[in-house]
């Protein structure tokens, strides 16, 4: 009987442990390959920068059906960057995949078909485009050709290009842009425009950088300085068929006003509603409120709860927002 010598006893004990080892990594990789198939980027809204963000999230191996239950996982249980917002129905409660979206299917083409619950509804028109747009944006990453968004008021097919080619629901773009400004004057008697130039501004979300803009310009040379400072524009609402933009500001616009005079206070509100109305020319009117009230009277100003339009004339009669947007 030959004896090994301790050299061949070394390798192949070495060969050995490789197959083992061998065999081993492959047992725990064939569990665990079915979550390590890959990254897909999954969609959520940047509510600061106006815009959609993709979050990487692992994928499984699997048939389709199978990774898509994971994706519309993803999108239920919400984004882990706390800068991203949920793009699903109920706020926060938590309203699970099952309820909201009732049944998905494939077809030869290669759309996904889903069909929703009444629940889709409860989104406003802004929270349905971002959606749509995510909830597109995500399972294109997959085998997906595009989505057929099965609803009671009728079939809607929507897929990646046609988000990227429609200004209206694509992911923000952000470009430079001049802007005209209306200040009252030093004298405090009458209003005058500037033109500016604002870099990176986003088409979607344009107004409220413009007017936080406006207020941090009171400082300028000639200009007086009547926005208080510590003002916050708390939100921008466009009801496209009055059509009218309604100008949420918080309480230091009326708490901390100090102009002289009523007229002083007219002149202040012209200034916000001219520079919003000759930047978006699509509209007539602008309304004001403040922390989401409205206020009939302004430091002498009896109809500031109604709508101010470009040639200075107050509008008769307060129109609520209807099927607004965000700006």
């Amino acid at each position: 009987m030959k004896i090994l010598s301790k050299k061949n006893v070394i390798i192949i004990s070495a060969a050995v442990g490789f197959i083992l080892l061998t065999i081993v990594l492959g047992f725990f990789l064939s569990r665990n390959f079915e979550y390590g198939a890959g990254r897909l980027p999954v969609y959520f809204f940047n509510a600061s920068q106006g815009r959609l963000e993709p979050e990487l999230r692992e994928m499984p191996q699997g048939d389709i059906y199978a990774q898509l239950d994971v994706v519309l996982r993803y999108l239920a249980n919400g984004p882990r960057e706390a800068s991203l917002t949920r793009l699903w129905p109920g706020g926060n409660d938590r309203i699970s995949m099952r309820e909201f979206l009732t049944d998905i299917y494939v077809n030869e083409e290669g759309f996904l078909n889903a069909w929703f619950s009444d629940l889709y509804y409860e989104m406003t028109p802004v929270e349905e485009a971002l959606f749509r747009s995510a909830f597109t944006l995500t399972v294109s990453g997959l085998p997906i050709e595009g989505v057929i968004f099965r609803l009671p008021a009728g079939d809607m097919t929507q897929t990646a290009e046609t988000i990227a080619n429609n200004p209206m629901i694509s992911p923000a773009q952000r470009m430079g842009e001049d802007f005209r400004f209306y200040f009252v004057d030093e004298s405090g008697e009458g209003l005058i425009s500037i033109n500016y130039h604002m870099s990176d501004v986003d088409q979607h979300m344009r107004t409220t950088p413009m007017l936080e803009r406006l207020i941090e310009l009171q400082n300028e040379p000639g200009i007086m300085p009547l926005i208080p400072p510590e003002t916050q524009v708390r939100s921008v609402l466009i009801a496209p068929q009055n059509p009218g933009i309604y100008v949420d500001f918080s309480a230091e616009f009326h708490r901390n006003f100090t102009g002289l005079s009523s007229h002083q206070a007219l002149l202040m509100i012209k200034s916000v509603a001219h520079t919003v109305l000759a930047n978006n020319p699509a509209y007539n009117r602008v309304f004001f409120l403040i922390d989401s009230e409205r206020v009939y009277d302004f430091h002498g100003v009896s109809d500031f709860n109604l709508g101010f339009t470009m040639d200075e004339t107050v509008m008769m009669g307060f129109v609520p927002p209807i099927d607004y947007e965000y700006e």
